[in-house]
């Protein structure tokens, strides 16, 4: 791939807001290496151990689906590979059941299904399946993509990552605001029920005083429930403080590994090009000293 295409996808994912984008980005670069490639997202839901959604890219619009399909049903060698999230397991003669199973097309134009695990904190969170046109000589889709896919698989751990912080951010302040209210209620009728008997008091004497002051002590007792609410919720802010910390940290590390993928990407297309040049007859030596200078240029570069 020329470099100029993967930097460019490189930005594409590291400017868009969903995972919904990022796939149609990937779905594009794929169709411009082979228009019979397809890709499909699912969305992995580790409590049920189920697949719960798939995204299809196409030309009216992402085709987004609820679906239950258990991960169980998909081969033990294949599922080991999913969890390791590095490549592709290719489901090859099978291809075509599976294609029906996970709804993603099975003419005999769909090719050979591949799936790649996408991971979240070492974690399956989603499978993304590439559906790869059989070819007679020359690579095979699913290696000329293959530096596409992992920048795609950064970018949907960064974007995973972001709805975890959004999420723990928002069920921080309904907390807050549920404990807010509780607390406000919860005083405001001990502080109705006390008036009430200050007003009993003050018309029959003192034989209600004892009502009186167990109503102040349920004051005092709700005023120390309030404050030990309140450490508490400190503790939970300081937990998402934390962990929010945690998660921008990653997202750099993110950033650098794509940095990283792109630099690869570019090293390997001026390879690949000076291989080409040696095909067309020019001198094999000259070709070494430039692949080496290649190299060595960029072992100098990654050096302190």
């Amino acid at each position: 791939m020329a470099p100029r295409t993967l930097a460019g996808l490189s930005t594409v994912l590291s400017s868009v807001g969903n995972v919904a984008e990022a796939l149609s980005a990937l779905a594009q670069d794929i169709a411009e290496h082979d228009r019979n490639g397809h890709v499909v997202l699912f969305i992995y839901d580790a409590r049920r151990d189920l697949l719960s959604e798939r995204l299809i890219p196409a030309h009216e619009g992402m085709r987004t689906a609820q679906i239950e399909i258990a991960i169980d049903h998909l081969p033990t060698a294949v599922r080991r590979m999913l969890a390791a999230g590095r490549q592709f397991a290719d489901l090859g003669s099978e291809s075509g059941d599976y294609q029906k199973l996970l709804g993603v097309g099975a003419n005999p134009e769909a090719g050979v299904l591949l799936l790649r695990g996408l991971l979240v904190d070492g974690e399956l969170a989603g499978v993304l399946a590439l559906s790869e046109p059989k070819t007679r000589f020359g690579h095979r889709l699913s290696e000329k993509v293959a530096p596409a896919v992992d920048l795609f698989a950064l970018a949907f751990a960064r974007l995973a990552e972001r709805r975890a912080r959004e999420e723990a951010v928002r069920t921080l302040e309904e907390l807050t605001r549920s404990l807010n209210d509780e607390h406000t209620r919860a005083v405001a009728e001990l502080q109705h029920k006390l008036s009430e008997a200050q007003a009993a008091l003050n018309g029959k004497g003192t034989s209600d005083s004892i009502r009186v002051t167990q109503l102040k002590r349920a004051i005092e007792v709700a005023a120390a429930e309030a404050r030990v609410t309140a450490q508490r919720l400190s503790a939970v802010e300081e937990q998402v403080r934390v962990a929010v910390t945690k998660l921008e940290k990653a997202h750099v590390q993110l950033h650098a590994q794509g940095e990283a993928l792109q630099t690869q990407g570019s090293i390997i297309y001026r390879v690949e090009q000076a291989l080409r040049e040696a095909m067309t007859g020019q001198d094999s030596r000259k070709v070494i000293e430039e692949v080496l200078q290649i190299v060595t240029s960029r072992e100098q570069a990654s050096s302190p």
